[in-house]
Order: structure tokens, then C-alpha cells, then sequence
């Protein structure tokens, strides 16, 4: 993991020229913090490699893809495998035996010992944690993997914390269902993309990194800003009024709702 740590991949390249648009001069202080965090890697011919690392700092495994460094998208089929893994890589070599069983854990877990009072955002790709941490570093910022790895045996580990889940366009009514069952953590759902994104948007399967960056180009990211902030004050208010919060989400199907768009200037959601 130490030797891979790169900002020579195609991952790494797009969202230098997401943030240098941003942040300006600021960008290079912020990339800094995304590459040591994460630990992001680079293979030689530019696939990123996002390592699992758990909360004892061991190395699950890492997950190799490749990226299109113009528009930030992951490039799939042809001759370009969509993922790799690293112990698959490392079974190819002989260097791990071909019995050897992966774990896996969630992406940016190890980060929740070093912020043990941050809330918790939990996405589905890799991709749109590094994006949101760059953007709202306020936040620790996890990714599932995918939409299927919701899994208990993974998500135990957010025991005790206030997590906002960020599904994507097509998992809205999955994820909701799902966090019904995480009793033990204090969690809200957010419709951001379920409420705003276009049909386009949506058929297009979207995610939490689509939507900051259609927002970062359209000049309209106080949007995803504020929607963060109300879910906290949601999540703060229901505590306050019942401290058994989830008893309160499973019993009025409660999810991160306003009456109006996000960004309109409502203050004060439901």
C-alpha cells in the first residue's frame, strides 16, 4: 500500500482539475489530505487503487479501476477490466495462496478512529467519498462498494454514530429499507438525488459524486451544502425530542425530506 501511494492516476488527475476549478490555489492542500487519508494508489498505467483498510489499520485489500481523467468516469469493457482486486492480483502471483478468503470492509473505515465525533456519510463508490471529503471534509466519508454491499457484517462498525446515507439514483428505495434494520446507529436517508435529479439524471443511475460535480459546474454547490447541514439539525432535533431516535425513524418512515427543493430556501424541513 505505502510503495502504490500515487497521484499518477487517471482518477487522481480528474478530480486535481475538479478541485483546481474549486478551490483555486487552496486545491493543493486539499488533494494532499485526500491522497494521505485515503492512501490512494496508482498502478502503472494509471488505474487508482483504493485500499480497504479496517479499524485496526489492517489492509483488507485494495480495489484497482480506471478512470477517464477528462470527465471522471469509470471506463468499463473493451480490453480495460471495470475492477481488479489487489489479493486477486496477488493470488495470480502466487505471493497469497489460492484458499485465501477476502474480507472486505468499508472504504475510509480506518478514518473513523481519527474522527471519532465526525458524522458519518456513507455512499455507495469509492469514487464519491474522496469527492465528498474533498468537498465537505466536516464529514468522515465511507463508501459500501456498491449498492449490495450494505451489510451488516460491515456496517457494525458505525456503531454508536450519526450516519447520513447518500444513496444513489437507483438505490433510494433499497437503502431506505436497509436503514430500517441499522439499529444500532442513529441514521437519515437523504433524497437529495431521489427529490432533484433529472429523469436524465436518474436513468443515467447517478451518484452523490455526479450530482457535487453537476453542481460544482453549474455553480450551485451550496445546494448539497445546506442539504448536509438540515440533516444534521433533523437528526439533532429528533434526538433532542426522543433520544431513541431510530425507534422514531422505523415508526414514521422518516427520511430527509423539505417541502420544496433543496436550495430554495427552505429552512425549516419537516
Amino acid at each position: 500500500m505505502e510503495r502504490s501511494q500515487s497521484v499518477h492516476s487517471n482518477f487522481f488527475r480528474f478530480i486535481s482539475s475538479l478541485l483546481d476549478s474549486y478551490y483555486g490555489s487552496k486545491a493543493k492542500e486539499v488533494l494532499k489530505r485526500l491522497l494521505e487519508e485515503y492512501r490512494l494508489g496508482a498502478t502503472r498505467d494509471g488505474a487508482v487503487i483504493f485500499w480497504q483498510i479496517d479499524r485496526t489499520n489492517r489492509v483488507r485489500t485494495g480495489k484497482v479501476m480506471q478512470y477517464n481523467p477528462e470527465d471522471g468516469h469509470r471506463i468499463k469493457g473493451g480490453e480495460v477490466s471495470a475492477v481488479d482486486w489487489i489479493h486477486s492480483i496477488l493470488k495470480r502471483q502466487r505471493v497469497l495462496p489460492e484458499d485465501w478468503q477476502l474480507s472486505q470492509c468499508l472504504f475510509g473505515e480506518h478514518l473513523l478512529n481519527v474522527y471519532p465525533d465526525k458524522v458519518a456519510v456513507l455512499v455507495e463508490s469509492e469514487k464519491s467519498a474522496v469527492i465528498g471529503s474533498a468537498l465537505f471534509p466536516g464529514y468522515v466519508w465511507l463508501a459500501t462498494g456498491g449498492k449490495s454491499q450494505l451489510r451488516e457484517e460491515k456496517l457494525r462498525v458505525l456503531s454508536g454514530r450519526t450516519v447520513l446515507l447518500f444513496p444513489d439514483a437507483d438505490g433510494y428505495s433499497e437503502w431506505k429499507q436497509h436503514a430500517r434494520d441499522m439499529t444500532y446507529c442513529k441514521v437519515v436517508v437523504s433524497d437529495i438525488i431521489e427529490k432533484n435529479a433529472t429523469p436524465e439524471q436518474k436513468a443515467a443511475h447517478i451518484d452523490i459524486a455526479d450530482w457535487i460535480v453537476f453542481q460544482i459546474r453549474e455553480s450551485k454547490i451550496m445546494c448539497t451544502a445546506n442539504h448536509l447541514v438540515e440533516a444534521e439539525k433533523v437528526l439533532r432535533r429528533m434526538i433532542e425530542k426522543n433520544p431513541v431516535l431510530q425507534k422514531l425513524i422505523d415508526d414514521f418512515d422518516l427520511v430527509l425530506v423539505s417541502t420544496s427543493p433543496i436550495g430554495s430556501g427552505d429552512e425549516n424541513p419537516p
